[in-house]
């Protein structure tokens, strides 16, 4: 059986159940999922949270939808077919390897894709008929999040995915974020020269190995690379597609998406856009009490396509939601970049406090003086968001804040450690960058928190590695009644 969301989700009941929750009320798409959510976070909980009955725009309450669907490492080692305790390291060696197994789509016809079940065109396509709501109270509107947009270059002919935000306006119109610099800017630019609108899939709803693959493409894959491919090796199956019902053959579209909206980004044409909730936690369109105005790129809509009974997938944007979707992926491309420059790297964590971009951990064994700093630098090319790094030995485990900040303060000396990358290319959506997005520079900062190389340093006080096997906390250790 093709995998997909479904599969996805019979894989985590049975590897770990208590990842998932389920809310059989019905409630509205505007804030109340994410009340729900917050509310869970708080209690130290990031579970998949299913939801039986949230409204559309029309206020018809028949729509599923999912929330938290990568809230935690545990349920992308799931995706990933590694078991809950392998949500470290392994999670990220994983995302490494698969991504370099590219394998090609397997296209099949019409009747084949569940995807094609239902067909929606012209004013039957119908955004408001969906479950997009708000999400914080100074959105500006409902928003899509958890679309992944796929457009195929037209000189190359590779496709594209990533993860873009998009304002609903109209039923058949809405907003969609084309960010400079980024491969999809790179596309759009190729048909704006024409003249020519570009074809876009939004494809909501896939095995979570699909968003990982979109969410590739930022953390230092080449314009050249399929990522139908990609996520083809992080599936580790060919993705199945099947011709869109607007472009036909020249848009390839996910054949086991549970909904695929097709439409076109007209060229030449912005519109005011937001604002909205980052995935830093702030607005960067909002400035004390102004607004700053943002225009973005129009979307048509021509046609949606789903399953019959398709599950809606949201994002809790700015929480660990949208945050470790960004950042896994990525640690396996960093990783790969690191391996280049430092071939003893063991580890790489984008640490979720940083929002999953701006704080980055690395742990390797220096087979020569001056590696870790070669790393670090490594890392800050592969991946322009990052602003801290900090590199510490292969006996830390970076997954831990708390191992890595005590090699922090006993492996390093601010006065020696410590080096400042000054105007590098930072992150428009950083704050504390200049408000003038045209120049959105950053300043970088790598510690050195490993042990000098090949000099003495003090033991580590530990308990013999035979007593802590024979002392097992199940074998000893009872409840206290």
């Amino acid at each position: 059986m093709p995998k997909d969301l479904m599969t996805y989700l019979e894989d985590l009941k049975k590897a770990a159940p208590q990842q998932m929750r389920r809310v059989s009320r019905e409630i509205s798409p505007d804030f109340e999922p994410w009340g729900i959510l917050r509310n869970l976070e708080a209690q130290g909980l990031r579970p998949v949270v299913y939801f039986d009955k949230v409204k559309d725009r029309h206020g018809r309450a028949t729509h599923k939808m999912i929330a938290n669907l990568f809230a935690g490492r545990i349920q992308q080692a799931v995706a990933l077919g590694l078991g809950p305790e392998q949500s470290g390291v392994d999670l990220t060696w994983r995302v490494s390897k698969f991504a370099r197994d590219l394998k090609g789509p397997a296209v099949i016809g019409p009747k084949e894709a569940p995807v094609k079940q239902v067909i929606k065109k012209g004013k039957e396509a119908d955004l408001f008929s969906l479950p997009v709501g708000l999400h914080h109270e100074k959105d500006a509107g409902p928003y899509i999040l958890a679309a992944s947009c796929v457009e195929k270059d037209p000189e190359l002919g590779t496709y594209n995915a990533s993860m873009v935000r998009m304002q609903v306006k109209e039923p058949q119109k809405s907003m969609i974020h084309i960010g400079e610099g980024h491969h999809n800017e790179v596309i759009y630019s190729r048909y704006e020269k024409k003249g020519q609108a570009m074809p876009v899939a939004a494809v909501i709803g896939h095995h979570p190995a699909f968003y990982m693959g979109s969410q590739y493409e930022s953390a230092g894959s080449q314009a050249g690379i399929d990522e139908y491919e990609l996520i083809g090796g992080l599936l580790q199956e060919p993705l199945r597609v099947v011709p869109s019902e607007t472009f036909g053959s020249d848009l390839l579209v996910p054949a086991d998406a549970e909904i695929v909206i097709e439409g076109r980004a007209l060229p030449y044409v912005r519109e005011p856009e937001g604002p909205v909730c980052e995935h830093t936690r702030y607005y960067k369109a909002i400035l004390g009490d102004k607004i700053i105005p943002h225009e973005a790129h129009v979307f048509e809509v021509t046609a949606i396509t789903h399953k019959k009974n398709p599950i809606y997938i949201d994002c809790f944007i700015g929480h660990a939601d949208q945050n470790l979707i960004g950042s896994i992926p990525k640690e396996g491309a960093v990783f790969n970049a690191i391996k280049m420059a430092a071939p003893g790297v063991t580890g790489v964590n984008i640490s979720l406090s940083g929002c999953g971009r701006y704080i980055c951990y690395i742990s390797l064994k220096q087979r020569a003086a001056g590696q870790a700093k070669n790393a670090i630098l490594a890392a800050m090319a592969a991946d322009w968001h990052f602003k801290y790094v900090i590199a510490v030995d292969e006996d830390i485990n970076v997954y831990d804040e708390a191992d890595v900040l005590w090699a922090l303060s006993l492996r390093s000396q601010p006065n020696k450690d410590i080096f400042i990358v000054p105007d590098a290319m930072g992150a428009r959506l950083d704050p504390s960058t200049p408000l003038d997005d045209r120049f959105p520079y950053s300043s970088k900062m790598g510690i050195d928190a490993t042990k000098p190389y090949g000099q003495p340093f003090s033991a580590i006080g530990e308990i013999p590695k035979d007593v802590l096997e024979r002392m097992g906390v199940d074998k000893y250790v009872e409840p206290y009644e």
